[in-house]
Order: structure tokens, then C-alpha cells, then sequence
């Protein structure tokens, strides 16, 4: 029977290995990622119409780069008839989202994960592009979604839409208000601060161990010890993490169109936002964690018998299933369960594929049926995906 101790115990190992073995590294990531984007200032995407035989690698290639603005950038351009369906679903079925970013942290930490990493990649790039060019040579539509094989239905989208010069002019902004964006707006400050210097100490330990270091919880609230000082830089940034979390009002995605548009215009709104998403990988990751300890607590299994659970085709299609619900919260759970050997890696890459980040929520405002017939038209080569490297017996 679990006491209160272990409880405690759990919480502030999760807040703090969630700190310090994720985010400050995923921080890094973020920031470069943000940063690329606000240097381009997203230009290279507005060839994307002129090159329409190229277009579904184009959108493979965007939804590669890891958290959600490429994919989210590609939305609009779909809705305004630049790009093809195809080079939408290649590009969600290549995205995973803020999800990669958990993924590269882990390699980061463990080159174990490297493979892994690479592979996920790969394969989903690969399965993007097959499948995209495979629609759009079926004519597959959010109006024929078994293209020339189906009936066509009655589009009930809005056709005219203003003309812009460029896509991204389609792209909103924020507009400043309210207590939660005060937080976000001068609260990240600190964050970056306390993230600065936890990445230092992170740094530091993996240098010095070669992997995470096993922290003493007896001293874990003596600031003045070094196991204490870690501790508290942990619980400190994860604190932290859910406060900016809290504020952004946002429980299932992070990007956003407003959110990329800003990013695109200020090298203030980048660093704004490049907290607020780690901010919120922190605090799936943490959910994870604690999820998965208390499950081990509770249930008096170890993580190899719940590793068996996490294997088979079950597990494809649960994680498949999983992928289907828009946002990367749910999913950075399920990518979160691979680096704890909880999953297997065919389910790993039915979920990479099957899911496509926050991307869905603004095709959802633009055009409701391509959105609710992606969500189909990139579970399918999910399923198939796992299945067959569940049957080639492919595992890392």
C-alpha cells in the first residue's frame, strides 16, 4: 500500500526529471526551430504554388520540421487552392508535432533514442509522400474521398475569400489581453532564466555520469547541497512551466495561426512563444510521467509487464486511435511511453504518422471537411505502416 511519501516522491521526481531531462533541452530545440522561421520569415513557402508536381515532398518536408508551424503554414495555402489535398495529407502525415521535440530531447540524453529518432522520420516522410502523391493521382477530395471510385458531394465551403499577395498574410495575430497573456508576455523572462541555468546543471550531470543522475530526495529540499539546489531548480521550472501553461489557455495545442504569425513578424513574439512551447511540453510530459509512475505505484506492475501491453497490433491500432484526436497533448503521452519502453516502436511510428499536431485546428476553422476526411485519410496508412513493421518485426 502506497503512503504518502511515495506520493510526494513521484510528484517531485516527475516535476523535476520533467525539467531537467526534457525541456531544457527541448527549449534549445524550440528556440532554433522559432528562430529559422522568423529569419526565413517563412519566404521559402510562397514558391510552394508555382511548384505543383513537387508540392506534396514540399509539405512532407514542412511537416518534418518538428513542433506544428510548418504544418500549420501549409493550412491556409490549401484553402486558398495553392496546394493540392494531397500535399496536405503528406504534410500531416509527415508532422509529429510538438511530440518530435520529446523524441529529439530523449536522444539527446540517451543516444540510444538516435535510431529511433531517425527512423520515425523517415518512415513518415517516406509514407507522406507515397500517400499524398497516391491521393492526388486518385483524385481523393475532401468531396470525393474515395476520388474517382466515389460520389461526389455538395461543397458547402465558402468560396471567395479575399485575395492576398502572400499566404502568410492569411496567417492572424494576436491581439493582447486579458491576465493570461500579462503572464505569458512578462513572465517569460524568468522561465528563460531559470531554463538558461537548468540547462547548465543538466549539461553538466550528463557530462559527468554519462547519463540522468539519480538525485538524493533526502536532501532534495536543502538548497544548499547540490542534489538540493537541482532539485529545486527542477521544481522551480516546472512550476513555472505550468504557470505559462496556464496562462496560454491553450490544454491540447500550442501553435497556433496567431501564434506563427507573430513568431513570423517579432523576434520578441519568437522568444515569447518558444516558451510557451516548451512550457506545454513540459506539462504533457509531466502529465506523462506521473501517469505512468502512479500506474506502476497503484498497480504493482513493473514497466516490463506493462511493456507487454504496449506490443502487438493492439497497441498499433491504439496508438493509431490515439493520433486521431487534434492537438499534441494526447500524443506527446504516447511518444513520451516509447522513451519508457512502455510502447513498442510500430505503434511509435502509427502514432507519428496518424497524428497531425495542432495543424488540424486551423483546417478545421477554414475547411471542415478536409479536415474531419485527413483525420481518415492518415489514420489508414497509420494502421498499415505499423502493421507492417509489426509483421517485418522492426524495433528499436
Amino acid at each position: 500500500m502506497a503512503d504518502i511519501g511515495d506520493v510526494v516522491e513521484i510528484i517531485v521526481t516527475s516535476m523535476r526529471d520533467s525539467f531537467l531531462a526534457v525541456t531544457v533541452f527541448v527549449a534549445v530545440m524550440v528556440f532554433l526551430f522559432s528562430w529559422l522561421q522568423y529569419a526565413t520569415s517563412g519566404r521559402f513557402v510562397e514558391y510552394i504554388r508555382e511548384r505543383k508536381k513537387l508540392q506534396p515532398v514540399i509539405g512532407a518536408l514542412m511537416g518534418l520540421t518538428p513542433g506544428c508551424g510548418g504544418a500549420i503554414v501549409m493550412m491556409p495555402m490549401y484553402a486558398r487552392g495553392y496546394v493540392t489535398y494531397g500535399t496536405v495529407i503528406a504534410t500531416l502525415i509527415a508532422t509529429l508535432g510538438d511530440s518530435a521535440f520529446v523524441l529529439i530531447g530523449a536522444a539527446v540524453t540517451d543516444s540510444s533514442f538516435i535510431a529511433p529518432l531517425i527512423a520515425v522520420h523517415v518512415i513518415s516522410f517516406i509514407v507522406g509522400v507515397t500517400w499524398g502523391y497516391l491521393v492526388d493521382i486518385c483524385g481523393i477530395t475532401p468531396l470525393k474521398p474515395l476520388g474517382r471510385f466515389g460520389p461526389t458531394f455538395v461543397q458547402d465551403e465558402p468560396q471567395n475569400q479575399p485575395k492576398v499577395e502572400s499566404p502568410l498574410d492569411d496567417l492572424s495575430r494576436e491581439i493582447p489581453e486579458g491576465l493570461g497573456y500579462s503572464i505569458l508576455h512578462k513572465g517569460y523572462v524568468v522561465w528563460w532564466a531559470v531554463t538558461l541555468i537548468g540547462l547548465v546543471f543538466a549539461i553538466l550531470l550528463l557530462v559527468w555520469s554519462g547519463q540522468d543522475a539519480d538525485y538524493s530526495l533526502e536532501l532534495a529540499y536543502n538548497p544548499l547541497t547540490m542534489d538540493g539546489f537541482i532539485t529545486w531548480i527542477g521544481l522551480l521550472g516546472a512550476t513555472l512551466s505550468i504557470v505559462l501553461y496556464i496562462a496560454q489557455k491553450n490544454w491540447f495545442a500550442d501553435d497556433t495561426e496567431a501564434t506563427i504569425g507573430d513568431k513570423l513578424h517579432s523576434m520578441r513574439e519568437t522568444m515569447v512563444h518558444a516558451a510557451s512551447e516548451t512550457a506545454f511540453v513540459t506539462f504533457w510530459v509531466m502529465i506523462a510521467y506521473l501517469v505512468f509512475e502512479f500506474m506502476l505505484l497503484f498497480s504493482g506492475l513493473s514497466e516490463q509487464d506493462m511493456a507487454q501491453y504496449g506490443d502487438g497490433l493492439i497497441a498499433v491500432m491504439v496508438a493509431s486511435i490515439i493520433g486521431l484526436i487534434p492537438g499534441c497533448g494526447p500524443q506527446i503521452i504516447a511518444i513520451t511511453a516509447y522513451t519508457k519502453d512502455i510502447i513498442s516502436f510500430p505503434a511509435l511510428a502509427a502514432n507519428a504518422i496518424s497524428q497531425d499536431g495542432d495543424a488540424l485546428f486551423p483546417l478545421l476553422v477554414r475547411h471542415k471537411a478536409a479536415s474531419l476526411w485527413a483525420t481518415i485519410h492518415t489514420t489508414i496508412p497509420a494502421i498499415l505502416a505499423g502493421i507492417i513493421l509489426l509483421i517485418a518485426d522492426v524495433n528499436f
